[in-house]
């Protein structure tokens, strides 16, 4: 069951409008190609007519998860800094896993689902995707999980610029 603490999409959606003001890190290329597919999610028709969902979803799951792949493997491997302030960030999301149960209850599970044993986590009813474990709308977690990825590069992003702030 995904239970979400709290939500990061804000009242105002805007997340095919703003851009990141910094982006130095790698692990935004997939991160927007994750807005690509939520876009695609959000406007295509999702029936039994229509099966490039499944393409959509599977592609759009293994993205989310390889934002966080190219944040520990290739950010940071950056600098030290880096380092430490991405495992730090890690450490975060382990210890307070019920605030980041979107990573770790959907982006990672139905990811593992995917990609392990080709189990797809949701299916099509007369609103759309529900995500069978939950009973959730699949596109809004996929939603919310896009949402939590920008918050948190975006957290990396200040605190990498505060850290090289501070040295100098």
């Amino acid at each position: 069951m995904i239970a979400l603490v709290k939500s990061f999409i804000p009242r105002r959606s805007d997340i095919f409008t703003r851009i990141s003001s910094r982006t130095t890190l790698k692990a935004w290329k997939p991160f927007y190609e994750c807005v690509g597919i939520l876009f695609q999610l959000q406007n295509s028709d999702l029936d039994d007519d229509h099966p490039e969902w499944r393409i959509y979803w599977f592609a759009g799951l293994a993205l989310l998860r390889t934002v966080g792949h190219v944040l520990d493997k290739i950010d940071g491997t950056t600098s030290d800094q880096h380092r430490r302030i991405i495992n730090a960030t890690w450490e975060s999301w382990k210890r307070n896993r019920a605030e980041n149960a979107i990573f770790w209850d959907f982006v990672e599970q139905e990811r593992n689902n995917l990609l392990k044993t080709y189990e797809f986590g949701v299916e099509i009813d007369d609103e759309g995707l529900l995500h069978k474990e939950s009973g959730r709308d699949g596109g809004q977690l996929f939603r919310e999980a896009v949402y939590w990825w920008r918050f948190q590069l975006e957290k990396l992003e200040q605190e990498l610029t505060d850290q090289t702030s501070i040295k100098r």
